[in-house]
């Protein structure tokens, strides 16, 4: 069975991922430019737009 790679990481699975706590998670949600997306009544954050996000954030730069 192959595992998908996910679209969207639940806040939990968001901390889980850049190894932060949860509390981390919905405060860094509150900050200006962090993705995150509303559908329906379920929160999600886009994982790459995380990922982009958690770069920024560490001063990393893609290189082409």
């Amino acid at each position: 069975m192959k595992t998908l790679d996910r679209l969207a990481y639940t806040p939990t699975e968001a901390a889980e991922v850049a190894s932060v706590s949860r509390p981390t998670i919905y405060r860094w949600m509150h900050l200006e430019g962090f993705p995150v997306a509303r559908i329906g009544g379920c929160t999600r954050i886009p994982a790459e737009a995380f990922k982009q996000w958690i770069n920024q954030q560490a001063g990393v730069t893609e290189s082409a």
